[in-house]
């Protein structure tokens, strides 16, 4: 478990068996949570806002459902891939480029290790070779890696410093070490090279709801719902959110339905549920 704060408070604790945890002696004020599991490191959290300014007791719950990263494909047709003129430039020999696609293919069935292994010869080979360093930055990411994946990231941007994949990957790791501020910086020159990814808008807004700036929240996410309603199927559940901070009931009982409708299974589902049903019965009242 790790909770962050305005104030600077950054804390990790572990879990016990039965998966609960406590964190002693907070000061009051607003907190973000997030959780991730060793044992299965593409299970994550989306961060839970916690806010004790107004708590009425020395002891408050908060439920967290890690959720899998499963990966989604789109409905809609690919868009050609826009080479940059620095990948063009590029005179990649073909042992580094072999390796690289195999470990992109390897990467693609989680395995992990062969794929690592994989990028780390592409690298070997062809040291400038930062389409490598991101993706192998990605990889990491999945195998729970954060600190080695924001290096590799780093150091793809100080040999392209404009190369999406590699912006992605940056706000994502500042995203998960609860840097809002610094990842909506790199998602948003993200957004500038790869206009046409969902994942870049999810995060973008996620951070900007821990944030709490609404407005551009709202956007990103709803951008992330138009580019793949599928992969960023999770915004409606921080739009709904945004909706409930704004006392918008209907609003906010739709977003929570739309998510429903398409995840019926998800790990809080059936709190979601009990939520859309609340809302609704409070619509209700005269």
């Amino acid at each position: 478990m790790r909770i962050t704060g305005q104030s600077g408070l950054d804390r990790q604790v572990f879990t016990d068996d039965m998966g609960r945890f406590e964190i002693a002696n907070l000061p009051r004020g607003r907190y973000h949570l997030s959780a991730l599991n060793p044992a299965a490191t593409d299970q994550f959290t989306d961060p839970v806002e916690l806010d004790l300014s107004r708590a009425l007791s020395n002891r408050v719950s908060v439920n967290i459902f890690l959720r899998n990263d499963v990966i989604t494909t789109s409905p809609k047709k690919e868009k050609p891939v826009v080479i940059s003129v620095a990948e063009a430039r590029q005179d990649v020999p073909k042992p580094a480029r072999k390796a690289f696609e195999q470990a992109l293919k390897l990467r693609g069935t989680k395995q992990y290790e062969q794929s690592l292994e994989r990028f780390n010869r592409s690298i070997e080979l062809f040291p400038p070779f930062f389409q490598a360093f991101a993706e192998r930055g990605h990889l990491l990411i999945a195998m729970g890696r954060a600190p080695d994946a924001a290096a590799d990231f780093a150091r793809a941007l100080e040999l392209n410093s404009r190369y999406g994949p590699a912006l992605r990957g940056s706000g994502i790791c500042k995203f998960q070490q609860g840097k809002y501020a610094e990842a909506v910086q790199d998602l948003a020159r993200a957004a500038d090279a790869e206009p046409g990814n969902a994942t870049v808008y999810l995060f973008m807004g996620t951070s900007y709801v821990a944030l709490d700036r609404r407005e551009p929240a709202r956007a990103a996410l709803e951008k992330a719902l138009s580019l793949d309603p599928s992969a960023a199927v999770r915004a409606h559940v921080h739009l709904a959110n945004l909706y409930l901070k704004e006392n918008r009931l209907q609003e906010a009982a739709g977003e929570l339905q739309a998510y429903l409708k398409i995840v019926p299974d998800a790990p809080d589902a059936e709190k979601l549920r009990a939520i859309e049903a609340q809302l609704r019965a409070r619509l209700q009242k005269p």
